[in-house]
């Protein structure tokens, strides 16, 4: 009995050692194909960031090589070429500008068409904001440049803010629903009880209770609009009043094959951006969930 006992127990001690080492093989395989992976997605940044230290003739020959030499003057010649203060505060200027007036349109229409007590005229009002969403830009596109001229909206921040609001409130409105919809009516309930308003009940309840889709709808409407080349382009055509993305453009037909320097802008681009992303992006994922799935 003992020997057979002791079989036993010498078994499930060979067994639990077996399985350790393929848990910690397949942990290592994981990290490995991990590591992996996200050398494959960073390299090209870390590409950029090479090319923008080089010299103009390095980067032209051997772009994906690591620099021989570090050049981190380019960074001020091209601080300088583009008037990156300029550029920089109307590219802020437009996208705070236009994601606040996002929200601030967004987050009361998502709130009267969730719990409205009219529910046909709202859900007809939904699906005009849906709508939106089903028309390609680039339809749009001649008309809209039409309509923007007519109105002398043209090389105005106040024009790219007004379009940027037309063109991101159906998704807005659209995350605003199917989240508000989730959200337990008890909570409006007792605020009404305590003599709350329909203000009230929007600043004070809910408005905080939509924190997640709220961030989510900021980064990415932010990222959106720093990020947007092709109306800038055909709307500011004024050196003054041109964002970030525009001055790469024509930062790089005045250079020419200057690489390095190119690159150094694209870099200086990205940073804002990339910091706003990574001090939100817990709230990304948990935010669209939210509002995609819920209602």
């Amino acid at each position: 009995m003992t020997s057979t006992t002791e079989r036993t127990n010498e078994y499930y001690r060979t067994y639990n050692k077996r399985m350790r080492r393929l848990k910690m093989i397949r942990k290592i395989v994981v990290q490995a194909i991990m590591t992996l992976l996200a050398f494959v997605i960073l390299y090209p940044f870390i590409m950029s960031v090479g090319v923008s230290v080089k010299s103009p003739l390095e980067a032209l020959l051997s772009p994906d090589k690591f620099p021989t030499e570090f050049h981190f003057e380019n960074y001020s010649k091209v601080w300088e070429i583009m008037d990156y203060p300029t550029v920089f505060m109307n590219t802020t200027i437009i996208t705070l500008m236009g994601v606040v007036g996002i929200i601030a349109l967004t987050g009361l229409a998502g709130y009267v068409i969730a719990w409205s007590k009219s529910k046909k005229f709202y859900n007809m009002l939904y699906v005009f904001f849906l709508c939106g969403l089903m028309v390609p830009f680039y339809t749009a596109l001649v008309p809209l440049v039409k309509l923007m001229s007519d109105l002398n909206l043209t090389n105005s921040r106040w024009g790219m803010i007004l379009y940027y609001w037309g063109r991101n409130i159906p998704m807005a409105v659209f995350l605003y629903v199917g989240f508000i919809r989730g959200v337990s009516g008890e909570i409006l309930e007792a605020g009404e009880i305590d003599g709350a308003n329909t203000w009230s009940l929007y600043w004070r309840i809910m408005f905080p209770l939509m924190k997640p889709i709220t961030t989510t709808i900021f980064i990415l409407d932010a990222m959106g609009l720093w990020n947007d080349f092709l109306f800038p382009r055909m709307m500011l055509t004024q050196s003054s009043l041109r964002t970030i993305s525009l001055s790469q453009y024509y930062f790089t037909g005045e250079l020419g094959t200057q690489y390095n320097l190119a690159f150094a802008a694209y870099i200086l681009t990205m940073i804002p951006i990339m910091i706003l992303y990574f001090c939100l992006q817990k709230y990304i994922i948990k935010g669209v969930a939210s509002g995609a799935v819920k209602g």
